[in-house]
C-alpha cells in the first residue's frame, strides 16, 4: 500500500516535468514515435516505476541513460542540449524528497513552477506538425490527428521551460528518420 502511494505521488512528479519537456513534447507533435501520446503515457510509467520500484538507488547516469534510450528507441530522437541530465537531476531530487517525505516542499516547488499545458493526458489529441516536403503523407493539413502521423525533421523551441533552449536540426551525417537537438541561442 505505502509502495503504491509513494508511486503515485513520484508519477505525479515525472507527469508535471515531463509536461514541460519540450524536447519530448516536440518529439510527439512531429510524430516521432508511433501514437505519440501513448507512447509519452507509457514513458512517464515506465520512468516512475524504474525510480520507485527499483531496489536500489537510482544513480543520475542511469536515470539519464533510461531517458536517452527512451528517447532513441521509442521516439527516433537524440537530445544533444543536456536536457536529459536536466531532467534526470530535477526527477532525482524530488525523488530523495518524496522517499524523505517533504510532501509539502515538493507541492510548493511544483505549483511554484510556471503553468503549462497538460499535454500528457489520456484521450488528448495531439496536432502532428507534418513535413511540407513529406509526400507520404495523406490528409487535411487543418485535420486534428492522433501522434500516429508522420516524422517531421525541423524545429525550434526551448528544451525545458529553464534557461536552456534548442533548435532541432537535421544534419547529412544523420542516419534519416534522426532527430538531433542541439544548444541554440534563445529567440526573444
Amino acid at each position: 500500500m505505502a509502495t503504491e502511494l509513494r508511486r503515485n505521488q513520484f508519477k505525479e512528479i515525472v507527469e508535471c516535468i515531463f509536461n514541460r519537456w519540450s524536447a519530448l513534447k516536440l518529439a510527439v507533435e512531429h510524430g516521432m514515435a508511433k501514437n505519440g501520446l501513448q507512447t509519452a503515457l507509457d514513458f512517464v510509467d515506465y520512468v516512475t516505476d524504474s525510480c520507485v520500484l527499483t531496489n536500489s538507488k537510482v544513480s543520475e547516469e542511469d536515470l539519464m541513460d533510461l531517458l536517452e534510450d527512451i528517447l532513441d528507441q521509442e521516439f527516433d530522437t537524440v537530445c544533444q542540449d543536456q536536457s536529459t541530465k536536466e531532467i534526470s537531476n530535477i526527477l532525482l531530487r524530488y525523488l530523495e524528497l518524496l522517499n524523505s517525505g517533504q510532501l509539502e516542499l515538493i507541492k510548493s516547488e511544483l505549483t511554484a513552477l510556471s503553468p503549462c499545458n497538460n499535454w500528457i493526458v489520456k484521450g488528448n489529441k495531439i496536432n502532428i506538425i507534418k513535413d511540407p516536403e513529406d509526400d507520404s503523407s495523406s490528409g487535411s493539413d487543418d485535420e486534428d490527428m492522433e501522434s500516429d502521423s508522420t516524422n517531421n525533421k525541423d524545429s525550434n523551441g526551448p528544451s525545458t521551460s529553464g534557461s536552456t533552449s534548442t533548435m532541432q536540426v537535421e544534419e547529412e551525417d544523420v542516419d534519416p528518420g534522426w532527430t538531433i537537438v542541439k544548444k541554440g541561442k534563445r529567440k526573444n
